[in-house]
């Protein structure tokens, strides 16, 4: 995954995400938007066969690119804890 920042200020930030599609962008906006600092998180693709999606962050008190690392960290654990569950699932399968 490679991310451009287009543009960046105390409370906002512009990001382009090279070769992302909706299904990774919607997750990335869910988990930002359950922290109660992030005043919204968007993503647009203005021409999905030619454009890369550009996401948009804007806080309320916090650092955007915190904000970002903050739930990406988030998925990360709740990833793990889903891995974890299907692997004791499936040995008690085997």
């Amino acid at each position: 995954m490679n991310i451009k920042i287009i543009h960046a200020t105390k409370d906002e930030v512009e990001i382009e995400f090279l070769d992302e599609g909706h299904t990774f962008l919607n997750v990335l906006k869910y988990a930002l938007l359950q922290d109660p600092q992030v005043e919204s998180a968007t993503y647009d693709v203005k021409y999905p066969m030619i454009s890369n999606p550009i996401f948009r962050i804007k806080t309320e008190s916090k650092d955007p690119l915190k904000a970002l690392q903050d739930a990406s960290l988030r998925l990360k654990d709740e990833f793990e804890a889903l891995l974890g569950l299907i692997r004791s699932k499936s040995e008690a399968i085997s």
